[in-house]
């Protein structure tokens, strides 16, 4: 669990730092303070009452730039958290959920967002997390060498396609032949057997 608290800005390791960002939790705007994404963690202190926390690069799911402005009001640097943030004294009418509900998920997610000033500096902040997380991957997330070949092969034959969700977002990227299976190539398949069956029926 993330919890607010008096904090130290980090001294080392730090690849980005972007003052006046206001941070956004579960839409609950928390305040204006400074980012700083950093090597060993990412950070962020509140200017008025220099209360801040850390987060651990492998409990942040995803990170994307948000720039949709009917998603959220303010373009951001958005990530998702696989565990809980407790923001004492902060209280939301957007926040309905009863409070033993939460407690009892048994995964936890928490989304935040980081708006600063200057959205000049969104892209600068992205690849600083990029830059970052690179320096702790998921052991969970490793290829064996059987499936590194897979991938490669798939590279090789442009299997796969890229896309972005929303505007501005990060690119993800989906396999071809899953793409087929949701567009019109199914349905092509399908006439196809369908008439199978129809001249098996018609045959004496």
């Amino acid at each position: 669990m993330v919890v607010l608290s008096n904090f130290l800005a980090p001294q080392e390791g730090i690849r980005h730092e972007e003052p006046d960002t206001t941070l956004y939790v579960n839409d609950r705007e928390v305040g204006k303070g400074t980012i700083y994404i950093a090597e060993s963690s990412l950070s962020w202190i509140d200017t008025n009452n220099q209360q801040g926390f850390s987060l651990e690069y492998p409990h942040i799911s995803i990170h994307a730039v948000s720039r949709d402005e009917q998603v959220h009001s303010r373009q951001c640097l958005y990530i998702m958290l696989d565990t809980k943030v407790d923001l004492p004294d902060v209280t939301s009418s957007e926040n309905n959920s009863p409070p033993d509900e939460e407690e009892d998920s048994d995964s936890p997610m928490t989304e935040m967002r980081f708006a600063p000033d200057n959205i000049n500096n969104l892209e600068a902040m992205f690849q600083a997390m990029i830059d970052c997380q690179a320096l702790h991957p998921d052991p969970q997330d490793s290829f064996s060498d059987a499936e590194e070949d897979i991938y490669e092969d798939a590279e090789e034959e442009d299997d796969f396609e890229y896309f972005e969700v929303g505007a501005g977002d990060a690119p993800y990227i989906l396999p071809s032949e899953q793409m087929r299976h949701n567009g019109t190539e199914t349905d092509e398949a399908m006439d196809v057997e369908t008439g199978q069956f129809e001249d098996a029926e018609e045959d004496p």
